[in-house]
């Protein structure tokens, strides 16, 4: 039995979900609240979390900081039983845990129990159209810092877009997400009109995302989000990063200086402090195998991307952890 351990975020959801499938696992979704301030170091489990108590499963997968710090306590309480493995970077000392799944741009060490992947793990692929269609899907995210997306970068990027398409008179599907701002969704639909098309995301409507990445002859994502950008892959068509533009607060910018120089000091491995998230670092790793490229770059020399092998590397690396004595 495998416990899944979610807080909010639908895309790390849909990770572990996609993870514990293709173990050929049952699974049960722990949903969990916290009390406010949601920070790591302070997490406390708030009234309405599922509750987590014995028969233990045999393993809890884990996604996120405040769900990573719960999932140590279970292994503690089942008197290290359970076996605890993260997705992408867990809060404080990474040691602590059987294995952590992650990828480039949580920069962690070299671990004899780590696997750095080049995407987070899916099973899902989706179907590319047959036809010979002139339409470029783009997908917007929102601000995550350090990268800012706001109604002056939306208005730059419109323009980008509708020139690039301009040029080899293809239409755009804009498709924005869940976190994007009222106003920058506004830039989009205002600068671009027929025969493009904006789509907002909207709780009370059909979201016609899977359908624009199934028709696209090539994809724009915006940087901010891996999940996108992953999902922009499995479509098996070029995909082009649009580059958002970085801004540091000041406790950031001295976070970033920490941790360039002292990694692996008490500050980072206690989880007071977390690193910046570098999304830039592991575009920069798909590049170098020819997997995408920034926003106007060569789109003719990309190789087409299997989603499948991370989830293979990542089910062997799990089955290793649980046949192991």
């Amino acid at each position: 039995m495998i416990w899944l351990l979610w807080h909010r975020r639908i895309g790390d959801l849909n990770q572990m979900q996609d993870l514990a499938r293709a173990l050929g696992q049952p699974f049960v979704v722990k949903k969990l609240q916290f009390h406010k301030p949601h920070y790591a170091p302070l997490a406390r489990l708030a009234s309405g979390s599922d509750r987590l108590e014995g028969p233990w499963p045999d393993v809890v997968l884990c996604a996120e900081a405040l769900t990573s710090v719960i999932a140590r306590r279970l292994k503690k309480n089942s008197g290290g039983k359970i076996k605890i493995i993260s997705l992408a970077r867990p809060s404080g000392d990474v040691r602590k845990f059987d294995l952590v799944l992650t990828t480039a741009q949580y920069r962690l060490p070299k671990l004899p129990h780590g696997v750095e992947l080049l995407l987070p793990v899916t099973t899902a692929v989706s179907k590319a159209s047959t036809n010979k269609s002139n339409i470029i899907t783009v997908l917007i995210g929102a601000s995550s810092p350090p990268e800012v997306l706001n109604e002056v970068v939306a208005q730059k990027m419109a323009g980008d877009i509708k020139s690039y398409a301009a040029k080899s008179n293809a239409i755009l599907n804009v498709v924005t997400s869940p976190r994007t701002d009222a106003a920058v969704s506004s830039v989009f639909s205002k600068a671009l009109a027929a025969p493009h098309q904006v789509f907002i995301w909207s709780k009370d409507r059909e979201n016609p995302y899977q359908q624009c990445l199934a028709q696209a002859r090539e994809v724009i994502v915006t940087s901010d989000s891996v999940s996108m950008l992953a999902d922009g892959l499995a479509v098996g068509k070029p995909v082009q990063v649009y580059k958002l533009p970085r801004q540091f607060s000041a406790l950031q910018s001295a976070g970033e200086w920490l941790f360039l120089r002292w990694p692996q000091s008490f500050i980072f491995r206690s989880g007071l402090i977390e690193p910046a998230t570098d999304r830039w670092l592991l575009v920069e790793r798909l590049i170098a195998k020819r997997y995408v490229n920034w926003f106007g770059g060569d789109q003719k020399s990309l190789t087409i991307f299997d989603p499948q092998q991370d989830m293979a590397r990542a089910v062997t690396a799990i089955k290793k952890l649980l046949s192991a004595p």
